[in-house]
């Protein structure tokens, strides 16, 4: 009976990591994260569905792909740069979380991230 469980546990944390995955490619998806899209996120986050760790970890992963999506033609266009630094900015990551060619995309351009 506990691997059951054990198994429900993995599988429930998986979905729960694609959910937050999934909400903040449409949080982002045009640049721009709307108040009631950082409500969301913030309620999500706080909601306990994933431990600390896994949410670095999401984040973490949602960088690496947002990252070969933004590059994927070479070119980090203007909307681009904006959708990086808003990601940034809301989610509060930090500088060395970051590819370093993002750091350099952003360079100057960088606004503070957001406190709760």
């Amino acid at each position: 009976m506990a691997s059951g469980l054990g198994n429900w546990y993995v599988r429930q944390t998986m979905d729960d990591k694609r959910k937050l995955k999934g909400m903040l490619a449409r949080i982002f998806s045009d640049a721009t994260a709307e108040e009631s899209e950082r409500a969301e996120l913030k309620g999500y986050l706080s909601s306990g569905a994933l431990t600390m760790a896994e949410i670095k970890e999401v984040f973490a992963d949602f960088v690496q792909t947002t990252w070969k999506i933004t590059m994927a033609d070479g070119v980090v266009s203007e909307v681009e740069r904006q959708r990086l630094n808003e990601i940034v900015r809301v989610l509060g990551l930090e500088i060395d979380t970051l590819p370093e060619e993002w750091v350099n995309a952003l360079r100057g351009s960088l606004a503070p991230p957001e406190r709760s």
